[in-house]
């Protein structure tokens, strides 16, 4: 009994509570429209609503799937000066005709047959120029990934984000560039993406670095900001336009310059110039020349002696004798005799042959202002010993080595370079009767030459080539005795000497701003490391 007693008490809660249910959803339903003491929006927040965009002279044509209220209230039109409609009943089929008559918003309300709103259309009717002209920007604009399109009254609104600045700025020439057919219809609010902005504010900056260290850039608002300073408004301008290269310009009158954000900002670009000018002191530095000098020398020398010499003779040696005789007295005596030997029976040859090659490169680099001079002394003092009249051996010097005077001069603006050169240099040839033989090259010049080119101001070339004969004496000796008397005297020699000496000065001058530039090859000869 008792068992059925609760079952029947759960049978009563749970009918009431499906019958309290429609009741507290029906006051949710009316908390959720507007109402006041007397009336209430809750017809209107229950009728189905649709969105529809037509154009002027395109019927459209909409399927219902209840049946409309035939009255002349069943269908009721907010401007019937927009559109008009008529309600088409085939069999069973239900439908309602649009038909646009003028550009311009509206809504159509429609009941039932109980005369409940059933359905409410929110209708933007567009004229057909509008459309055409849709459809031929998205013709242009095909291409462009990220743009969206919507019309709104009588206007075509562009939106969306931009990666690429190209099409950024074909969006830019059609819409907004001069003689467009777009311009009074079109509203573009495409921007640039930022992640591009950013990888260009990179790339501008890498550029103008080149030229100007003291320049950075960044993004600000859509928009990239040139700061920094730099010497001159020469190098300023430079900057900007090479940032310009990257982005496309802005018309006057684009949203960007209406944007009330940015309006303080100079018009018709996005890269603004904040760069500074900070004009370099009126005592201005002089630029520094480092002039390099290359002194090459190719010498080669050749002989070839051959000589044949005979000279047969006699020498004569008469005596007189005085002393003890043959049996051990003592006495003078005197006798005559004559005595002669016969010398250099056999005849003298002498043959040599020698060759030399010698090759000297010198390079001298000196760091000077312009228009100042600068001297470079390489000397080598070279001993040697000198025999004099008196047979006493003494040791005498000669100088070698490089002596360089160079004034430099830069002509205004240009790379053109002036230079006064005096160079002399002095090498050892070879040793010559106990003396040191030098070669000395003297050039002293004026001329003109581009920085960082090279210029052969002096060069020699000499060949020497001799042949004696007869003139090399195998034995150049004498007889013994008081006289001498060859009987004849055969003598054949030749001598051939081939001499050639090349040298050619090189000088390469370069215009530096600082004297630690420029010295990367100097450090690397030595292994110079500097942390």
């Amino acid at each position: 009994m008792k068992k059925q007693n609760a079952f029947y008490f759960i049978m009563i809660l749970t009918v009431a509570k499906f019958a309290i249910w429609p009741i507290e959803a029906w006051a949710q339903e009316e908390e959720s429209y507007k109402k006041s003491r007397l009336t209430s929006d809750r017809s209107e927040g229950k009728a189905d609503r649709r969105d529809l965009v037509l154009a002027v002279g395109k019927d459209k044509v909409v399927d219902l799937d209840f049946d409309p209220n035939a009255g002349a209230a069943g269908i009721s039109i907010g401007n019937p000066k927009v559109l008009a409609t008529t309600l088409v009943r085939v069999g069973d089929q239900k439908q309602i005709v649009f038909k646009p008559l003028a550009g311009g918003r509206t809504t159509i309300t429609i009941r039932d047959a109980d005369g409940n709103i059933k359905l409410i259309f929110d209708a933007v009717v567009a004229n057909t120029f509008i459309e055409s002209q849709l459809q031929d920007l998205k013709d242009l604009l095909k291409n462009i990934e990220g743009i969206r399109y919507e019309i709104r009254g009588d206007r075509i609104y562009l939106d969306g984000e931009i990666l690429v600045p190209q099409d950024y700025g074909r969006i830019l020439a059609v819409t907004e560039g001069k003689n467009s057919p777009f311009v009074e219809v079109v509203i573009n609010l495409a921007t640039l993406s930022p992640i591009a902005l950013q990888l260009l504010s990179k790339r501008i900056t890498k550029d103008v670095s080149a030229f100007a260290s003291g320049v950075t850039s960044r993004v600000v608002n859509g928009q990239i900001w040139l700061e920094g300073t730099v010497d001159n408004i020469d190098t300023a301008r430079r900057a900007e336009k090479v940032a310009e290269l990257y982005l496309p310009e802005l018309k006057p009158g684009s949203q960007l310059e209406k944007d009330p954000t940015v309006q303080r900002l100079p018009p018709r670009s996005l890269v603004q110039n904040f760069i500074v000018i900070n004009p370099a002191p009126s005592t201005k530095k002089d630029k520094l020349v480092r002039v390099t000098n290359h002194f090459v020398e190719l010498s080669k020398n050749y002989s070839k002696l051959f000589g044949f010499k005979w000279q047969p003779g006699f020498t004569s040696d008469p005596q007189i004798q005085i002393g003890s005789t043959t049996d051990g007295g003592t006495g003078a005596s005197g006798a005559s005799s004559f005595t002669a030997t016969i010398s250099s029976l056999i005849p003298k040859l002498e043959s040599a042959q020698k060759a030399g090659y010698a090759r000297v490169l010198k390079t001298g680099t000196l760091i000077v202002r312009s228009g100042k001079v600068a001297v470079l002394n390489d000397q080598t003092e070279t001993p040697f010993p000198v025999t004099g009249a008196n047979g006493q051996v003494t040791t005498q010097t000669a100088a070698t080595g490089l002596n360089l005077s160079v004034t430099p001069l830069i002509l205004g603006q240009t790379e053109d370079i002036q230079m006064d050169l005096e160079m002399n240099q002095v090498n050892p040839a070879g040793r010559a009767a106990g003396r040191l033989i030098t070669a000395n090259h003297q050039v002293k010049t004026t001329l003109y030459v581009k920085s960082n080119e090279s210029a052969a101001v002096a060069a020699v070339f000499a060949t020497d080539v001799k042949t004696d004969f007869n003139e090399d004496d195998p034995n150049q000796g004498t007889f013994q005795g008081p006289t001498t008397s060859p009987l004849f005297t055969l003598l054949s020699s030749k001598n051939f000497t081939k001499r050639r000496n090349h040298f050619v000065i090189f000088v390469t001058p370069q215009i530096i701003e600082d004297a630690s530039e420029g010295t990367g090859d100097l450090k690397k000869n030595f292994r110079i490391k500097i942390n």
